[in-house]
Formats: C-alpha cells, structure tokens, sequence
C-alpha cells in the first residue's frame, strides 16, 4: 500500500457503496427461475459465494458490452461517498474496494462518476469470455484452498495490518462478514449486521457514507481469536 495513512479503510462494492447489488440485479433480470433457485442454495449457506458466482454467471449474456451498459444504467451510488473520499484523503488515509460480485463493472462505473482517481486499489474478480465464447469467473484473489470466497477479502485486511494500519471495514453482506471479522472497526448494515449478531461481532450501523465519515477512529488491535477464518492458514474456520 503506498503512502503513510494512519487508518485504511475496506469497502465494498455492490449494495455498500452502490445502494443496489448489481451482480444480483443482473443475475436476476438474465437468469430467470435459474437465477432464484441458486439464490435461494446461498442464502441457505448450501453454496458458497465462489460457486453463486460460477453458476450465475453461466445465465449472463455472453456480451460484457451489453452487461456493462446495464450496469451503468441501473447503478446508485450510496449518499455521501463522494464526500466521504474527499474527506478520507484529507486525514491522509486510504480506501481500499474488495468485491465478490462480477467485478467488471467497478472500474467503469467509478470512473464514470469521477471517483476511481480517489480509490488506492480495488481487489476484484473478473468475468471474462472463455475459448468457447461463453462468460466464466476468474478469482486471482482466492485463497489457495479454501473454497468460501472469490475473493479473500480477510487477506487484504491482514496484510494491511502487517504494515501498522488499522482497517475499518464497511459492508452489507452476508459475505463480508470474513474480512470484517478480521477488522479493527466493523461498520455493517443488513444482512453483515445480522451475521454480525449472529457470531458476535461488535459494530456500528450505518444508512450511508456521512455515518461512517462520523465513525471514531480505532486503534490496531488483535483479533485473532474473534476471526471467522484464517486468511494466512485453512481459510474458513472449523464450525463456521
């Protein structure tokens, strides 16, 4: 990570800084009953977020043109995140996006709306077409053998921590809750809120990006014992 920035922050993309999740709004506007049933396996935690993202993207159009000028027709960006960059780049810190969904969308739409010149870095995967013209998921940011996420959102946040900072994580999702779990400050809205309760992580509720510019800043702190996978080991944990 370049420069000196006392916190950074982890955010992710659809339905956090977005206010709709637009890997579900595409799978769900293409994939017709396909769509619910592998949604409803995930929700009931029967599939992983790597294998949502594989059997998903199977119903797209194999037309990334086409699903990016969706993307960009449909997205919402969250109130005050604009503000919130400015703000975080006044305190000389960083913001880091990590995203399971598609990921091809991030980069275009940031910058459609001014905002990827702002951003130090975005951990995505990425949708690509296949030697038989059919659409498929790479995750270069997978953990080696753990077979949860497309992309191993607590290994950015650790290995941040390795170098001083301290990360405040924002999210909405039931996914998010590996990376935050290895934060030093959660800031979790719906279903990460919910699993948040779940295994009793302490956080903060937030509506949008003026709540988290309100957040106290958090000092560095171990939270090994509280984490819901090893990033640098197996990965998920036994029992989670």
């Amino acid at each position: 990570m370049a420069g000196e920035s006392e916190y950074t922050y982890v955010v992710d993309f659809d339905g956090t800084i977005t206010a709709n999740d637009l890997s579900l709004e595409l799978a769900a506007y293409y994939g017709g009953t396909g769509y619910r049933e592998i949604e409803n396996k995930y929700r009931r935690r029967e599939i992983p977020i790597k294998e949502w993202l594989r059997q998903m993207v199977a119903l797209l159009p194999p037309d990334l043109d086409q699903l990016n000028r969706k993307a960009l027709e449909w997205v919402s960006i969250r109130a005050g995140f604009n503000d919130f960059l400015d703000q975080v780049r006044e305190q000389k810190s960083t913001v880091v996006v990590a995203s399971d969904g598609f990921g091809f969308y991030i980069e275009p739409i940031l910058k459609a709306y001014g905002l990827l010149e702002k951003i130090e870095f975005v951990y995505r995967n990425e949708t690509v077409t296949d030697s038989d013209g059919q659409l498929k998921v790479i995750n270069p940011h997978a953990h080696k053998i753990c077979p949860v996420c497309g992309n191993c959102k607590a290994a950015h946040v650790v290995r941040i921590k390795e170098t001083g900072k301290s990360v405040i994580y924002t999210g909405d999702g039931s996914n998010d809750r590996f990376g935050a779990s290895w934060s030093d400050q959660i800031c979790a809205r719906d279903r990460l809120a919910e699993v948040c309760d779940e295994y009793e992580l302490s956080y903060s509720p937030w509506e949008d990006f003026y709540d988290i510019i309100k957040i106290e800043k958090p000092d560095l702190k171990d939270c090994s014992d509280i984490s819901l996978c090893l990033p640098q080991g197996q990965g998920i944990k036994d029992g989670i």
